[in-house]
Protein backbone atom coordinates (compact mmCIF):
# COMPACT_ATOMS: atom_id res chain seq x y z
CA UNK A 1 0.00 0.00 0.00
CA UNK A 2 1.42 3.41 -1.26
CA UNK A 3 2.48 5.94 1.59
CA UNK A 4 2.66 9.65 0.88
CA UNK A 5 4.92 12.00 2.66
CA UNK A 6 4.22 15.54 2.59
CA UNK A 7 7.45 18.03 1.97
CA UNK A 8 6.64 21.17 3.22
CA UNK A 9 8.59 24.86 1.56
CA UNK A 10 10.51 21.57 -0.43
CA UNK A 11 13.89 22.65 -1.30
CA UNK A 12 16.88 21.42 -3.67
CA UNK A 13 18.26 18.95 -0.89
CA UNK A 14 14.74 17.19 -0.54
CA UNK A 15 14.40 16.58 -4.03
CA UNK A 16 17.90 15.51 -4.16
CA UNK A 17 17.88 12.83 -0.86
CA UNK A 18 14.65 12.16 -0.27
CA UNK A 19 14.01 9.46 -3.28
CA UNK A 20 17.58 7.96 -2.94
CA UNK A 21 16.32 6.85 0.84
CA UNK A 22 12.37 6.06 0.74
CA UNK A 23 11.64 2.83 0.74
CA UNK A 24 9.37 1.25 -1.62
CA UNK A 25 5.76 2.18 -1.61
CA UNK A 26 6.39 5.84 -0.12
CA UNK A 27 5.75 8.72 -2.41
CA UNK A 28 6.34 12.30 -2.13
CA UNK A 29 4.20 15.35 -2.21
CA UNK A 30 6.79 18.41 -2.84
CA UNK A 31 4.72 21.80 -1.68
CA UNK A 32 5.95 25.02 -2.09
CA UNK A 33 5.45 28.84 -0.07
CA UNK A 34 6.60 31.97 -0.25
CA UNK A 35 10.32 30.76 0.25
CA UNK A 36 11.97 33.10 -2.85
CA UNK A 37 9.51 35.43 -2.49
CA UNK A 38 10.78 36.12 1.44
CA UNK A 39 14.29 36.41 -0.09
CA UNK A 40 13.34 39.02 -2.52
CA UNK A 41 11.70 40.70 0.98
CA UNK A 42 14.66 40.42 2.59
CA UNK A 43 17.55 41.00 -0.51
CA UNK A 44 15.24 44.24 -1.35
CA UNK A 45 15.21 42.50 -5.01
CA UNK A 46 10.93 43.29 -4.82
CA UNK A 47 8.53 45.53 -4.01
CA UNK A 48 6.61 44.93 -0.71
CA UNK A 49 3.24 44.82 -1.79
CA UNK A 50 1.54 41.42 -2.27
CA UNK A 51 4.17 38.94 -2.45
CA UNK A 52 3.62 36.44 0.78
CA UNK A 53 0.17 35.02 1.12
CA UNK A 54 -1.13 34.74 4.67
CA UNK A 55 0.40 31.39 6.53
CA UNK A 56 -2.58 30.50 7.95
CA UNK A 57 -4.73 30.51 5.27
CA UNK A 58 -1.94 28.71 3.59
CA UNK A 59 -2.69 25.67 6.03
CA UNK A 60 -5.82 25.41 5.18
CA UNK A 61 -5.28 25.42 1.54
CA UNK A 62 -2.43 22.50 2.06
CA UNK A 63 -5.34 20.62 4.33
CA UNK A 64 -7.57 20.83 1.01
CA UNK A 65 -5.43 19.82 -1.40
CA UNK A 66 -4.33 16.39 0.72
CA UNK A 67 -7.97 16.09 1.78
CA UNK A 68 -9.05 12.14 1.04
CA UNK A 69 -5.25 11.46 0.94
CA UNK A 70 -3.66 8.83 3.39
CA UNK A 71 -0.59 11.29 4.42
CA UNK A 72 1.92 9.06 6.53
CA UNK A 73 4.18 11.90 7.58
CA UNK A 74 4.77 15.82 7.21
CA UNK A 75 8.22 17.12 6.89
CA UNK A 76 10.21 20.05 6.16
CA UNK A 77 14.27 21.20 6.25
CA UNK A 78 13.41 24.79 5.25
CA UNK A 79 14.10 27.19 7.88
CA UNK A 80 11.55 30.04 7.72
CA UNK A 81 8.74 29.79 6.98
CA UNK A 82 8.95 25.94 6.53
CA UNK A 83 9.54 24.28 9.88
CA UNK A 84 6.42 26.42 11.13
CA UNK A 85 3.85 25.19 8.38
CA UNK A 86 4.83 22.22 8.77
CA UNK A 87 4.72 21.74 12.33
CA UNK A 88 1.17 23.19 12.09
CA UNK A 89 0.22 21.17 9.00
CA UNK A 90 1.38 17.71 10.89
CA UNK A 91 -0.46 18.55 14.39
CA UNK A 92 -3.87 19.22 12.05
CA UNK A 93 -3.39 15.82 10.50
CA UNK A 94 -2.31 13.99 13.42
CA UNK A 95 0.95 12.69 12.64
CA UNK A 96 4.26 13.60 14.82
CA UNK A 97 5.97 16.47 14.58
CA UNK A 98 7.14 19.31 16.98
CA UNK A 99 4.83 21.27 18.44
CA UNK A 100 3.79 24.23 16.81
CA UNK A 101 4.26 26.80 19.54
CA UNK A 102 7.89 25.35 20.42
CA UNK A 103 9.08 25.78 17.21
CA UNK A 104 7.94 28.67 16.87
CA UNK A 105 9.40 29.92 19.61
CA UNK A 106 12.44 28.38 18.44
CA UNK A 107 12.45 30.57 15.66
CA UNK A 108 11.97 33.81 17.09
CA UNK A 109 15.29 35.27 18.15
CA UNK A 110 14.67 37.19 21.23
CA UNK A 111 11.75 34.33 22.47
CA UNK A 112 14.54 31.63 21.92
CA UNK A 113 16.94 33.54 24.28
CA UNK A 114 14.45 33.97 27.17
CA UNK A 115 13.45 30.06 27.07
CA UNK A 116 17.36 29.55 26.81
CA UNK A 117 18.17 31.54 29.77
CA UNK A 118 15.74 29.68 31.77
CA UNK A 119 17.51 26.59 31.03
CA UNK A 120 21.20 27.06 30.52
CA UNK A 121 21.87 30.73 31.65
CA UNK A 122 25.86 30.30 31.38
CA UNK A 123 25.52 29.59 27.65
CA UNK A 124 23.46 32.85 26.86
CA UNK A 125 24.54 36.23 26.15
CA UNK A 126 23.48 38.94 26.89
CA UNK A 127 20.89 40.25 24.57
CA UNK A 128 17.68 42.79 24.41
CA UNK A 129 14.76 44.09 21.52
CA UNK A 130 14.91 46.76 19.69
CA UNK A 131 11.94 48.56 17.96
CA UNK A 132 12.33 49.89 14.90
CA UNK A 133 9.90 52.27 15.41
CA UNK A 134 11.10 53.96 18.75
CA UNK A 135 14.18 55.38 18.35
CA UNK A 136 17.64 54.31 17.93
CA UNK A 137 19.12 53.67 21.50
CA UNK A 138 20.58 50.16 22.16
CA UNK A 139 19.76 48.63 25.06
CA UNK A 140 23.27 47.23 25.71
CA UNK A 141 26.59 48.92 26.20
CA UNK A 142 28.61 48.69 22.28
CA UNK A 143 29.68 47.24 20.02
CA UNK A 144 26.71 44.91 19.73
CA UNK A 145 25.67 41.72 17.39
CA UNK A 146 22.73 43.24 15.67
CA UNK A 147 20.17 40.24 13.90
CA UNK A 148 16.56 40.56 12.65
CA UNK A 149 14.21 38.08 15.46
CA UNK A 150 13.97 36.13 12.46
CA UNK A 151 16.21 36.05 9.24
CA UNK A 152 18.47 33.05 7.23
CA UNK A 153 21.21 32.76 5.42
CA UNK A 154 22.80 34.92 8.22
CA UNK A 155 21.02 38.22 6.22
CA UNK A 156 20.90 41.27 8.27
CA UNK A 157 23.45 40.22 11.23
CA UNK A 158 26.23 42.19 11.59
CA UNK A 159 28.83 43.51 14.57
CA UNK A 160 27.19 46.96 15.17
CA UNK A 161 29.86 49.67 16.65
CA UNK A 162 28.04 52.91 17.37
CA UNK A 163 24.60 54.44 17.81
CA UNK A 164 25.11 56.12 14.81
CA UNK A 165 25.51 52.91 12.47
CA UNK A 166 22.54 51.29 14.30
CA UNK A 167 20.27 54.52 13.13
CA UNK A 168 21.39 53.48 9.51
CA UNK A 169 20.41 50.36 9.67
CA UNK A 170 16.74 50.51 11.40
CA UNK A 171 14.82 52.27 8.49
CA UNK A 172 15.13 48.94 5.99
CA UNK A 173 13.55 46.67 8.66
CA UNK A 174 10.85 49.02 9.46
CA UNK A 175 9.70 48.61 5.85
CA UNK A 176 9.56 44.75 5.86
CA UNK A 177 6.10 44.23 6.85
CA UNK A 178 5.59 41.64 4.32
CA UNK A 179 8.93 39.49 5.35
CA UNK A 180 7.60 39.18 8.99
CA UNK A 181 4.05 38.39 8.29
CA UNK A 182 4.59 34.45 8.39
CA UNK A 183 6.29 34.71 11.36
CA UNK A 184 3.81 37.61 12.89
CA UNK A 185 0.89 35.64 12.09
CA UNK A 186 1.55 32.38 12.85
CA UNK A 187 2.91 33.45 16.31
CA UNK A 188 -0.22 35.60 17.10
CA UNK A 189 -2.35 31.91 16.45
CA UNK A 190 -0.13 29.17 18.03
CA UNK A 191 1.95 30.87 20.69
CA UNK A 192 0.17 34.25 21.48
CA UNK A 193 2.38 37.05 20.73
CA UNK A 194 3.09 39.66 18.18
CA UNK A 195 6.34 40.50 16.74
CA UNK A 196 4.88 44.38 15.88
CA UNK A 197 7.47 46.70 15.02
CA UNK A 198 10.01 45.29 17.78
CA UNK A 199 11.68 43.23 14.85
CA UNK A 200 15.74 43.63 15.63
CA UNK A 201 17.71 41.81 18.63
CA UNK A 202 20.81 43.00 20.00
CA UNK A 203 23.30 40.71 21.48
CA UNK A 204 26.69 40.62 23.17
CA UNK A 205 29.69 39.68 20.68
CA UNK A 206 30.83 36.77 20.99
CA UNK A 207 34.10 35.14 20.01
CA UNK A 208 35.14 31.88 19.42
CA UNK A 209 35.49 28.76 17.18
CA UNK A 210 31.93 28.16 15.74
CA UNK A 211 30.23 24.89 15.54
CA UNK A 212 26.62 23.15 15.10
CA UNK A 213 25.15 20.15 17.18
CA UNK A 214 22.75 18.62 15.77
CA UNK A 215 20.18 15.94 17.22
CA UNK A 216 16.67 14.92 17.62
CA UNK A 217 14.34 14.35 19.51
CA UNK A 218 11.81 11.20 19.87
CA UNK A 219 9.16 10.20 22.56
CA UNK A 220 11.06 12.92 24.76
CA UNK A 221 14.30 11.92 24.69
CA UNK A 222 17.37 13.86 22.83
CA UNK A 223 20.13 12.52 20.83
CA UNK A 224 23.02 13.80 19.51
CA UNK A 225 23.99 12.70 15.80
CA UNK A 226 27.15 14.96 15.56
CA UNK A 227 29.30 18.52 16.13
CA UNK A 228 30.37 20.42 12.43
CA UNK A 229 32.97 22.85 13.14
CA UNK A 230 32.19 25.90 10.61
CA UNK A 231 35.27 27.03 8.95
CA UNK A 232 35.32 30.79 8.14
CA UNK A 233 37.16 32.78 5.94
CA UNK A 234 39.82 35.28 8.40
CA UNK A 235 38.04 38.43 9.34
CA UNK A 236 35.01 37.54 7.92
CA UNK A 237 31.89 35.84 8.54
CA UNK A 238 31.67 33.83 5.35
CA UNK A 239 32.11 30.28 5.50
CA UNK A 240 35.09 28.32 4.01
CA UNK A 241 33.65 24.65 4.39
CA UNK A 242 32.21 22.60 7.09
CA UNK A 243 33.91 19.63 8.51
CA UNK A 244 32.90 16.38 10.37
CA UNK A 245 33.73 14.80 12.61
CA UNK A 246 34.71 18.43 14.73
CA UNK A 247 38.15 18.93 15.62
CA UNK A 248 37.42 20.46 19.16
CA UNK A 249 38.40 18.18 22.49
CA UNK A 250 35.87 15.79 23.25
CA UNK A 251 35.49 17.24 26.49
CA UNK A 252 34.47 20.45 24.89
CA UNK A 253 32.38 18.39 23.01
CA UNK A 254 30.59 16.70 25.62
CA UNK A 255 29.92 19.95 27.48
CA UNK A 256 28.33 20.96 24.43
CA UNK A 257 26.34 18.07 23.70
CA UNK A 258 24.33 18.68 27.46
CA UNK A 259 24.05 22.15 26.69
CA UNK A 260 22.08 21.12 23.33
CA UNK A 261 20.04 17.97 25.81
CA UNK A 262 19.49 20.35 28.63
CA UNK A 263 17.59 23.33 26.29
CA UNK A 264 15.67 21.20 24.00
CA UNK A 265 14.68 18.87 26.51
CA UNK A 266 13.87 21.78 28.56
CA UNK A 267 11.73 23.60 26.06
CA UNK A 268 9.71 20.24 25.28
CA UNK A 269 10.84 19.81 21.56
CA UNK A 270 10.27 16.47 20.29
CA UNK A 271 9.53 14.42 17.62
CA UNK A 272 11.48 16.83 15.02
CA UNK A 273 15.44 16.88 14.26
CA UNK A 274 17.04 20.43 15.53
CA UNK A 275 20.62 22.42 14.73
CA UNK A 276 21.72 24.62 17.48
CA UNK A 277 24.80 26.77 16.37
CA UNK A 278 27.30 27.08 19.36
CA UNK A 279 30.62 29.10 20.11
CA UNK A 280 33.92 27.99 21.89
CA UNK A 281 35.93 30.65 23.02
CA UNK A 282 39.15 27.96 24.07
CA UNK A 283 40.47 31.58 26.20
CA UNK A 284 38.17 31.39 28.71
CA UNK A 285 36.60 27.90 28.08
CA UNK A 286 33.33 29.79 27.44
CA UNK A 287 30.27 28.03 25.45
CA UNK A 288 27.64 29.90 24.02
CA UNK A 289 24.81 29.23 22.26
CA UNK A 290 24.20 31.32 18.84
CA UNK A 291 21.07 30.19 17.66
CA UNK A 292 18.73 27.50 17.71
CA UNK A 293 17.14 26.14 14.74
CA UNK A 294 13.88 23.75 15.12
CA UNK A 295 14.89 21.50 11.62
CA UNK A 296 17.64 19.70 10.29
CA UNK A 297 20.77 20.73 8.58
CA UNK A 298 20.57 19.55 5.44
CA UNK A 299 23.52 21.04 4.04
CA UNK A 300 25.19 17.68 6.93
CA UNK A 301 22.88 14.96 5.44
CA UNK A 302 25.24 13.64 3.39
CA UNK A 303 28.29 14.18 5.59
CA UNK A 304 26.85 11.91 8.33
CA UNK A 305 26.09 9.73 5.78
CA UNK A 306 29.83 9.62 4.40
CA UNK A 307 31.19 9.11 8.10
CA UNK A 308 28.60 7.50 9.86
CA UNK A 309 26.57 5.47 7.45
CA UNK A 310 23.52 7.59 8.51
CA UNK A 311 22.10 10.18 5.95
CA UNK A 312 19.87 12.93 8.42
CA UNK A 313 17.11 12.65 6.02
CA UNK A 314 16.46 8.75 7.27
CA UNK A 315 15.99 9.77 10.86
CA UNK A 316 13.57 12.75 8.93
CA UNK A 317 11.60 10.10 7.76
CA UNK A 318 11.54 7.80 10.45
CA UNK A 319 10.44 10.46 13.21
CA UNK A 320 7.64 11.57 11.09
CA UNK A 321 6.15 7.90 10.54
CA UNK A 322 6.37 7.48 13.83
CA UNK A 323 9.19 5.26 14.09
CA UNK A 324 11.74 4.96 16.21
CA UNK A 325 15.16 5.97 14.57
CA UNK A 326 18.26 4.47 14.48
CA UNK A 327 21.45 6.66 13.89
CA UNK A 328 24.62 4.22 13.66
CA UNK A 329 28.08 5.92 14.36
CA UNK A 330 31.46 5.76 12.23
CA UNK A 331 30.04 2.76 10.05
CA UNK A 332 30.23 4.92 6.55
CA UNK A 333 32.94 4.98 3.94
CA UNK A 334 35.17 7.49 5.03
CA UNK A 335 36.58 8.56 8.04
CA UNK A 336 35.99 12.57 7.40
CA UNK A 337 33.55 14.52 5.94
CA UNK A 338 33.86 18.38 4.70
CA UNK A 339 31.32 20.56 2.96
CA UNK A 340 33.35 23.34 1.12
CA UNK A 341 32.11 26.71 -0.33
CA UNK A 342 32.97 27.85 -3.53
CA UNK A 343 32.94 31.43 -2.36
CA UNK A 344 34.01 34.65 -4.14
CA UNK A 345 35.15 38.30 -2.44
CA UNK A 346 34.59 40.55 -5.54
CA UNK A 347 31.66 40.49 -8.20
CA UNK A 348 32.28 38.56 -11.35
CA UNK A 349 30.50 37.80 -14.66
CA UNK A 350 29.63 33.91 -14.97
CA UNK A 351 30.54 32.74 -18.42
CA UNK A 352 30.33 28.81 -18.11
CA UNK A 353 29.65 26.21 -15.33
CA UNK A 354 29.99 22.13 -15.59
CA UNK A 355 28.19 20.29 -17.92
CA UNK A 356 25.79 17.30 -16.66
CA UNK A 357 28.58 15.07 -18.23
CA UNK A 358 31.38 16.67 -16.30
CA UNK A 359 29.53 16.33 -13.21
CA UNK A 360 29.01 12.59 -13.91
CA UNK A 361 32.42 11.96 -14.89
CA UNK A 362 33.48 13.40 -10.89
CA UNK A 363 31.11 11.02 -9.48
CA UNK A 364 32.67 8.55 -11.13
CA UNK A 365 36.11 9.43 -9.63
CA UNK A 366 34.60 10.46 -6.14
CA UNK A 367 31.57 8.32 -5.15
CA UNK A 368 29.02 10.14 -2.68
CA UNK A 369 30.54 13.60 -3.85
CA UNK A 370 27.32 15.81 -3.96
CA UNK A 371 28.09 19.24 -6.29
CA UNK A 372 25.89 22.11 -5.99
CA UNK A 373 25.68 24.99 -8.23
CA UNK A 374 24.79 28.54 -7.25
CA UNK A 375 25.80 30.61 -10.66
CA UNK A 376 24.06 30.35 -14.16
CA UNK A 377 26.08 31.61 -17.54
CA UNK A 378 24.73 34.88 -18.21
CA UNK A 379 24.81 36.35 -14.93
CA UNK A 380 26.46 37.76 -12.35
CA UNK A 381 27.20 36.09 -9.12
CA UNK A 382 25.36 38.90 -7.22
CA UNK A 383 22.09 38.11 -9.37
CA UNK A 384 21.51 34.95 -7.33
CA UNK A 385 20.79 34.95 -3.35
CA UNK A 386 23.72 36.30 -1.41
CA UNK A 387 24.91 37.31 2.42
CA UNK A 388 25.97 41.24 1.21
CA UNK A 389 28.99 40.56 2.37
CA UNK A 390 30.54 37.64 0.00
CA UNK A 391 29.28 35.79 -3.16
CA UNK A 392 28.74 32.00 -2.99
CA UNK A 393 28.39 29.93 -6.44
CA UNK A 394 28.40 26.66 -5.68
CA UNK A 395 28.98 23.79 -2.98
CA UNK A 396 30.67 20.35 -3.21
CA UNK A 397 30.29 17.95 -0.46
CA UNK A 398 33.01 14.92 0.14
CA UNK A 399 34.95 12.19 1.95
CA UNK A 400 38.14 10.88 2.48
CA UNK A 401 40.79 9.48 4.88
CA UNK A 402 41.29 12.57 7.04
CA UNK A 403 40.98 16.65 6.46
CA UNK A 404 44.29 16.56 4.17
CA UNK A 405 42.74 13.74 1.61
CA UNK A 406 39.14 15.89 1.62
CA UNK A 407 40.68 18.62 0.61
CA UNK A 408 42.85 17.36 -2.02
CA UNK A 409 39.83 15.52 -3.18
CA UNK A 410 38.47 18.98 -3.20
CA UNK A 411 41.40 20.58 -5.30
CA UNK A 412 40.88 17.97 -7.74
CA UNK A 413 37.38 18.82 -8.36
CA UNK A 414 37.88 22.21 -8.48
CA UNK A 415 40.49 21.82 -11.42
CA UNK A 416 37.65 19.45 -13.15
CA UNK A 417 34.79 21.41 -12.93
CA UNK A 418 35.68 24.07 -15.60
CA UNK A 419 33.91 27.09 -13.78
CA UNK A 420 34.60 30.23 -15.73
CA UNK A 421 34.16 33.59 -14.19
CA UNK A 422 34.96 37.36 -16.23
CA UNK A 423 35.60 40.58 -14.10
CA UNK A 424 33.04 42.97 -14.38
CA UNK A 425 35.33 45.50 -15.20
CA UNK A 426 36.70 43.93 -18.64
CA UNK A 427 35.59 44.13 -22.07
CA UNK A 428 34.18 40.69 -23.47
CA UNK A 429 37.27 40.62 -26.05
CA UNK A 430 39.49 40.39 -23.30
CA UNK A 431 40.54 36.53 -22.13
CA UNK A 432 38.51 34.67 -19.89
CA UNK A 433 39.62 33.31 -16.64
CA UNK A 434 39.32 30.11 -14.46
CA UNK A 435 38.42 30.85 -11.46
CA UNK A 436 40.04 27.39 -9.76
CA UNK A 437 41.14 26.73 -6.45
CA UNK A 438 44.25 29.37 -6.67
CA UNK A 439 42.22 32.42 -7.59
CA UNK A 440 42.69 35.22 -4.58
CA UNK A 441 39.86 37.48 -4.08
CA UNK A 442 39.80 40.65 -1.83
CA UNK A 443 38.12 40.06 1.82
CA UNK A 444 37.59 41.85 4.44
CA UNK A 445 41.39 41.38 6.10
CA UNK A 446 42.59 41.57 3.00
CA UNK A 447 43.82 38.70 -0.03
CA UNK A 448 42.88 35.43 1.10
CA UNK A 449 41.74 32.54 -1.12
CA UNK A 450 38.43 32.53 -2.67
CA UNK A 451 38.35 28.82 -1.61
CA UNK A 452 40.61 26.67 0.34
CA UNK A 453 43.52 28.81 1.19
CA UNK A 454 46.84 27.57 0.25
CA UNK A 455 48.70 30.15 1.13
CA UNK A 456 46.58 31.90 3.87
CA UNK A 457 45.11 29.53 6.36
CA UNK A 458 41.64 29.49 6.78
CA UNK A 459 40.71 29.43 10.66
CA UNK A 460 37.72 28.82 12.46
CA UNK A 461 35.37 32.27 13.21
CA UNK A 462 36.55 34.44 15.86
CA UNK A 463 33.51 36.54 15.58
CA UNK A 464 29.70 35.98 16.61
CA UNK A 465 28.19 34.77 13.46
CA UNK A 466 24.58 35.89 12.56
CA UNK A 467 26.79 37.18 11.21
CA UNK A 468 7.47 32.34 -4.86
CA UNK A 469 4.11 31.90 -5.49
CA UNK A 470 2.26 29.16 -3.79
CA UNK A 471 3.27 25.73 -5.75
CA UNK A 472 2.03 22.20 -4.99
CA UNK A 473 3.51 18.98 -6.82
CA UNK A 474 3.22 15.62 -6.69
CA UNK A 475 7.46 13.95 -7.27
CA UNK A 476 7.95 16.94 -9.79
CA UNK A 477 10.09 20.02 -8.87
CA UNK A 478 9.07 23.71 -7.59
CA UNK A 479 8.71 26.23 -10.72
CA UNK A 480 12.23 27.99 -9.31
CA UNK A 481 14.90 29.19 -11.67
CA UNK A 482 17.77 29.78 -9.77
CA UNK A 483 20.73 27.00 -8.47
CA UNK A 484 21.37 24.22 -10.93
CA UNK A 485 21.94 21.18 -8.58
CA UNK A 486 23.18 17.87 -9.45
CA UNK A 487 23.60 14.79 -7.17
CA UNK A 488 25.95 12.31 -8.45
CA UNK A 489 25.83 13.40 -12.01
CA UNK A 490 21.84 13.11 -11.49
CA UNK A 491 20.10 16.57 -12.55
CA UNK A 492 17.84 17.77 -9.97
CA UNK A 493 15.54 20.94 -10.06
CA UNK A 494 16.54 24.67 -9.86
CA UNK A 495 16.14 26.09 -6.11
CA UNK A 496 18.07 29.56 -4.35
CA UNK A 497 17.42 28.36 -0.77
CA UNK A 498 21.16 27.71 0.48
CA UNK A 499 22.59 25.58 3.06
Amino acid sequence: MSRTILVICATHRDHRELPLLAESGIDFIFHDYASTSLEDLITERAAEAGLVADPLGEIERILELVRGREIAGVISSDDYPGSALAAAVAERLGVPAPDPEITLICQHKYLSRVMQENHVPDAVPPFALIDVANGVSSPLPFPIFLKPVKSFFSIGAEKISSEADLAIRLPRWKELDQYFLPLDRMLERYAGVSIGTKRLIAEGVLNGRQVTVEGYAYGGTVSIMGVVDSIMFPGTLAFVRFDYPSALPKGVQARMVEIATTVMEGLGFDNGLFNIEMMYDRETGQISIIEINPRMASQFADLYEKVDGTNSYRVLLDIAQGREPSFIRRQGRYGFATSCVLRSFVDYRVEAVPSDEDIKRLATLYPDIRVELHARPGRNLSDELQDGQSYRYGIISLGGRDLADALQKFAACQNELGIVLRPLDSSPSEPLRAFDLRTQAQGASGTVEALVPSGVAARPSRAHRKGAEPGFSSQCPPRHDGVRFRPNGLRAPDHRRGA
